[in-house]
């Protein structure tokens, strides 16, 4: 007869396997989320109607669960395989708060951009010099028309290089750069732009609650 045996099992081994499974996809999910593509929720109603509208409402507490996009932030000896434009929506560390505080807001003016705002209604200064108004489909019944510098009946806001001006879609109900980031608006050491630094990403999916998954559509301007 032939004597047979059985190999004996190499636990070790099989735990060694596990760790090294379980760091890689660790390393994997950090890559993704540091330089490709990041999770956030929506809290509150600064982006209504176009995020956080449930039921005909504009919701208050945390809601929609979104995907953001980190091409834009890219910076391999000044490239990027995507650039942010006008009409973008980004996740940023919001400016003068605690680390880990983020907006959400849309991107109205660009680095060496000229914003006006005026009776309510928001302009950017094109290639000839010319004040034209933002069309701004995304602005529901109660904001459209309804825009307000916060700090006097005309304003213009000249956005400095490497920063960017944004604003909530619920205008009535954002704090914005039209205020500094801040709920009692602008202070001296305060400022209304935006730097470059701070932006997490662009918004490009809604990915729950899943009546709600949609891709977030580009907005174009003509100027």
């Amino acid at each position: 007869m032939t004597e047979k045996t059985k190999k004996e099992f190499n636990w070790p081994r099989f735990i060694l396997d596990i760790v090294v499974d379980i760091a890689i996809v660790a390393v994997m999910v950090l890559f993704i989320q540091n330089f490709l593509f990041a999770p956030f929720r929506i809290h509150g109603p600064s982006m209504c109607d176009t995020f956080n509208y449930f039921n005909g409402e504009c919701y208050n507490g945390d809601g929609e669960f979104i995907l953001v996009s980190r091409l834009s932030t890219w910076d391999l000896f000044g490239w990027a395989p995507s650039s942010l434009e006008r009409g973008d929506v980004v996740v940023f560390q919001a400016p003068y708060a605690e680390e880990g505080e983020y907006y959400i807001k849309r991107v109205i003016g660009l680095p060496g951009d000229s914003v006006l705002i005026k009776d309510g209604l928001v302009y950017v200064k094109n290639e000839e010099g010319q004040f034209v108004e933002l069309d701004e489909p995304y602005l529901n019944e109660e904001n459209s028309g309804n825009t307000y510098p916060h700090r006097s009946s005309s304003e213009t806001f000249e956005v400095p290089e490497g920063q960017y001006f944004v604003m909530g879609d619920n205008r009535t109900k954002s704090s914005d750069s039209r205020r500094c980031f801040q709920q009692l608006g602008c202070s001296d050491q305060s400022s209304p732009y935006l730097d470059a630094s701070a932006i997490e990403g662009e918004v490009e999916l809604v990915l729950f609650p899943l009546s709600h998954l949609r891709f977030v559509h580009d907005v174009e301007y003509a100027l």
